[in-house]
């Protein structure tokens, strides 16, 4: 008996043993669970925040309107390919994304995401890409295209290393709160825009523009007598819709980077130019717009502020903010005391 007695005390201590180990174990087990959870919760969250800050902060997005003429041939083909391989050797890939919209002959870019190709097409098809982008975030974008392709020339190639750069560069990149769209020379004659209309820009500014592809439209609509005829580059209509569009809204703050004597057009483009961001105007500007002014003297929308607020209203019925550019240039009495004619006839104020 004793011996049945005492292995029974012993077996139920040793089960008792067991019990309290299975129960630490559980316990220590139920405690490790909890941590692992946690640990893999915060470490996913940290990952998706990871991948969401990749996908929309990390890289500035670069729309890129690639152009090839088709009935060039060879020699066509690889001038535009040239031009590309040029313009890509400035972008930087742990900073910018490239989306190609292509048109015309197609050919392969490397280190860029082709999104869309059209037999026929201008840059307005790849500017509406951007805006639908931008609809979606505040983020910072780039356009640019291959100028020259189609007419190639000196100062195409010189106007097209010189915007390209000024579009990716730093400065534009980091571009102050103050400014939204930064370009290499910004303009406001003989309309607002930047020569060869490449740029970068903050999505919370451009999602305020006009659909890119009824913007043509309404500025015919707003010039209709000017629409078929070569004072079409006056006023941003036709073919030149595109240049004008980014700057066409009231809001714009523009700024850019040349200090070089360079206005608009192809005179004065320089062999070197330092870049330096100022908005607009820049204490450098020194009236270099309006020596140019006897091209386009007869012509009374390339410089009357009347005209231009009547465009702003038509294109998108707003008054003017208190950060309008227009406020310190058009209302500088210096800059109408440089005209040979009175100050009331240049600016017609309402």
């Amino acid at each position: 008996m004793v011996p049945f007695v005492f292995q029974y005390r012993t077996n139920t201590r040793i089960r008792a043993l067991n019990i309290a180990l299975i129960a630490v174990s559980m316990v220590s087990y139920f405690f490790w669970d909890i941590n692992y959870q946690l640990m893999t919760i915060i470490q996913t969250k940290q990952l998706y925040s990871q991948s969401v800050l990749a996908s929309s902060n990390a890289f500035i997005r670069v729309f890129y309107n690639v152009y090839a003429d088709p009935t060039g041939g060879d020699i066509a083909l690889n001038r535009a390919r040239d031009y590309v391989r040029e313009q890509m050797g400035l972008i930087q890939p742990s900073l910018h994304q490239v989306f190609i919209r292509s048109i015309g002959a197609q050919f392969k870019v490397e280190n860029a995401t082709h999104v869309q190709h059209d037999d026929q097409g201008d840059e307005m098809g790849t500017l509406k890409l951007l805006w639908d982008y931008c609809q979606k975030t505040e983020d910072l974008v780039v356009y640019i295209h291959n100028k020259g392709s189609l007419h190639p020339s000196k100062e195409n190639d010189s106007l097209r290393q010189w915007i390209t750069r000024a579009a990716l560069s730093k400065e534009c990149s980091n571009m102050p709160r103050k400014c939204n769209v930064c370009s290499w020379r910004f303009s406001p004659f003989p309309h607002p825009h930047n020569s060869g209309n490449m740029w970068a820009a903050k999505c919370e500014y451009v999602k305020k523009l006009i659909d890119p592809l009824l913007f043509e439209t309404r500025m015919s609509q707003l010039y209709p007598t000017i629409v078929n005829t070569w004072k079409g580059w006056m006023v941003g209509v036709g073919r030149h819709a595109a240049e004008h569009w980014v700057h066409s809204h009231p809001s714009v703050q523009p700024c850019d980077v040349s200090t070089s004597d360079f206005v608009w057009g192809y005179d004065n483009l320089p062999e070197d130019d330092s870049f330096e961001l100022q908005t607009f105007p820049r204490t450098d500007y020194n009236f270099k717009v309006l020596e140019r002014e006897e091209e386009y003297r007869e012509h009374p929308y390339a410089h009357s502020l009347d005209d231009r607020l009547k465009e702003y209203d038509f294109l998108y019925n707003e008054t003017l903010p208190a950060s309008w550019y227009g406020y310190e240039f058009y209302f500088n009495r210096s800059l109408a005391l440089h005209f040979e004619y009175p100050f009331s006839k240049w600016l017609k104020i309402i």
